[in-house]
């Protein structure tokens, strides 16, 4: 669903890594080695490093002059670590568990969000401890995320290299043609601003609501506004079901509401390109958006001045700026031995940089591609790669990734059950949101539930 958004601020630091299989100029080989040239002739070293070979899964033989600039640097900073590149077809970040289990798994990959608390369950990630106690650079990511991979015992797990959020996107242009001048505030503001904003006369409509794919995925967002979640994560790793919480009935009676008052658009099932494509032309006036579809939204044909973000309205929870957050992160395999794995922490140092991520931001500068998305380092700033961002901006990333959240725990193994469920009672008026809830429970718990949890 992110396919087309630039994320190459943050995504990018996978191209090496061959990240979460969003990445598209990955190095090539299949295998290939490249060994860095030799330590020069009388140069001291204080404590020789063992040689150590990394295998890297890649997703393509192209490699731009970025990425093989990085790249021979760190190979000249690490003259005793030679890459195994190694053409992997598929997601990158997603295959590393059957490749852990097929015994072929790459040393180090960068893996989503989405995956990284299965693969900490299973064990498949080696605790960074260690490493991090000598690194003083750890202090400047932020806690908040580094935290939702450092498991109960205090064992990190990750070192984050991409960061995305999702709030709410407005038209700055239609709220000032309808004398709006600040975004909402609440759900209250927001079915108001809704009803301003809709004009059928000009197929406009005040809010964007997504029922045709990734159903869920928006509602959910909803459910936090109003004080909940769909599932529980116990302390045991399983899950707990609460698809009929009070908050997310809450949820369903606004979502309802937003229908009823005739302010989203007049189809609710296009799929989720047709809406960003609605909202660049000017079709629809507010939706849950990502700093990272803005150069979407303008090769689309939206002003970049146009568009606005703002904190996700506040429900019953009284809590502004609950959206999703999105990202990355570098993960060693406990399977390969201490050389690779002293060598993958090098790599990871490397590619988690200050300077590395400054040269970043340059090269995706000077191709045109800087989106407005939280930066994954806490002492960097977009000024920093010569960047102009409005301060108000940066304020509103730094402040709006305090709050938001990741995707419900489960969320892969129960979407359908939860899409179905929700696209009933908002495409049939007399379908009952509690009961339609809770059969989609009923069929989960029966169907899917027990094989999570023994997982």
């Amino acid at each position: 669903m992110r396919g087309l958004s630039v994320l190459i601020l943050v995504l990018a630091v996978m191209l090496t890594v061959a990240g979460c299989g969003a990445s598209e100029n990955n190095n090539g080989g299949t295998p290939t080695k490249q060994v860095a040239g030799e330590t020069p002739a009388g140069t001291e070293q204080v404590k020789a490093k063992e040689p150590a070979e990394l295998t890297l899964w890649v997703a393509s033989r192209e490699q731009d002059d970025f990425t093989a600039e990085m790249e021979a640097k760190f190979l000249e900073a690490n003259p005793h670590i030679t890459l195994n590149k190694v053409v992997h077809e598929g997601d990158v970040g997603n295959d590393y568990f059957q490749g852990v289990a097929a015994g072929n798994a790459p040393d180090l990959v960068s893996a989503s969000y989405a995956v990284l608390p299965k693969y900490i369950k299973a064990g498949i990630t080696l605790p960074l401890n260690d490493y991090i106690a000598d690194w003083p650079d750890y202090a400047n990511f932020p806690k908040t995320e580094q935290d939702k991979f450092t498991d109960k015992s205090g064992n990190v797990h990750t070192i984050i290299n991409s960061l995305g959020n999702l709030q709410l996107g407005y038209n700055k242009k239609l709220f000032a043609e309808a004398g709006l001048t600040e975004p909402p505030k609440d759900w209250d503001q927001l079915l108001a601003y809704a009803k301003k904003l809709t004009k059928p006369d000009k197929q406009q409509a005040g809010y964007g609501m997504l029922t045709g794919e990734f159903t869920d995925w928006w509602f959910e967002y909803y459910v936090w506004q109003a004080g909940g979640d769909l599932t529980k994560e116990n302390p045991d790793g399983t899950a707990t079901l609460t698809f009929t919480d009070p908050a997310a009935l809450k949820a369903a009676e606004f979502y309802r509401t937003l229908r009823k008052e005739k302010v989203t658009q007049s189809d609710v099932t296009m799929k989720f390109g047709d809406m960003v494509n609605a909202f660049a032309t000017g079709k629809i006036a507010m939706m849950p958006f990502a700093g990272d579809w803005l150069s979407w939204a303008v090769s689309l044909g939206a002003k970049p001045e146009d568009i606005g973000f703002a904190l996700m309205p506040a429900g019953p929870s009284g809590e502004r700026g609950l959206g999703n957050s999105y990202g990355g992160g570098f993960i060693i395999n406990p399977n390969s031995s201490k050389a690779k794995q002293d060598a993958s922490w090098e790599f990871i140092k490397f590619y988690s940089s200050k300077e590395y991520v400054i040269a970043l931001m340059k090269n995706a500068a000077s191709k045109g591609a800087v989106n407005p998305v939280p930066l994954y380092r806490t002492d960097v700033k977009y000024s920093d790669a010569g960047v102009t961002m409005d301060p108000e901006m940066e304020a509103f990333l730094a402040e709006s990734i305090k709050t938001s959240k990741p995707e419900y725990y489960g969320r892969g193994f129960f979407t359908k059950y939860l899409d179905q469920a929700i696209q009933k009672f908002i495409l049939d008026a007399n379908a009952d949101p509690e009961k339609e809830l809770q059969k989609a429970q009923d069929i989960v718990t029966k169907e899917v539930l027990e094989e999570f949890n023994k997982q």
